[in-house]
């Protein structure tokens, strides 16, 4: 009864063949295995293991009068990947696949990550000055690729309001150029701005003077 021996590149793969009927033989701790098959014994032998791929996928014998040693495989672990696009260049993605892990959105947003096979969890998008819609993703038992997982990025933009004193009033300042904003039939006034945005809001009107004559800001993140 010649032995057929070698490694299957994982430890638990499980060999099938066929010798009389269907046969199994399990790879040790190590990925090793051996086993016997009848004299002159010809078939096929195919590894196998949840989230594994073989290279080369399988071995074939023909008239085995003689030990086979050295039959060795490669285990190739399965890694689907998780891809889309976060809305925004340089988002970053925060996960967990057997700790914290993160992937980074290129300049066009898109983004793309392997996870473990069967893998589990919350995909959550980031970036100062966005929201996300949605604010994250939750994956169970991911056994292929994930394809157009988008998200939506919207920019913050907080808002600067209050009553300029007078009707008609103009409030001017500068965000990527000169902008102005007018009082309505109250005085009242709002407008927004970029996020963390520094500069000078100064209102005007003919006729009127104002106190105080300006407003400056910096970094503005929120209302």
């Amino acid at each position: 009864t010649p032995t057929i021996s070698g490694n299957a590149g994982v430890a638990g793969a499980t060999l099938s063949y066929n010798d009389g009927g269907p046969q199994t033989a399990t790879a040790d701790g190590s990925g090793n295995y051996s086993f016997t098959v009848s004299y002159d014994w010809s078939g096929t032998v195919t590894p196998s293991l949840t989230g594994y791929t073989f290279t080369p996928p399988n071995r074939t014998y023909s008239n085995v009068t003689a030990n086979q040693t050295s039959q060795d495989y490669t285990a190739n672990a399965i890694t689907p990947t998780i891809s889309g696009n976060a809305g925004v260049a340089g988002a970053t993605l925060s996960y967990n696949d057997g700790g914290p892990q993160t992937a980074t959105a290129d300049g066009s947003g898109n983004y793309s990550f392997t996870v473990s096979y069967n893998w589990s969890g919350t995909v959550t998008p980031s970036q100062t000055g966005y929201t996300f819609t949605p604010p994250n993703r939750t994956y169970s038992n991911v056994l292929a690729n994930q394809t157009s997982q988008d998200y939506v990025a919207n920019a913050i933009t907080p808002t600067i309001s209050g009553n300029a004193g007078v009707a008609g009033a103009t409030l001017s300042y500068n965000d990527g150029g000169p902008q102005t904003a007018t009082a309505d039939g109250s005085g009242n006034y709002s407008f927004t701005v970029t996020y963390n945005w520094s500069g000078t809001v100064t209102p005007s009107l003919t006729g009127y003077t104002f106190t105080p004559p300006n407003r400056t800001y910096s970094n503005v993140t929120a209302n």
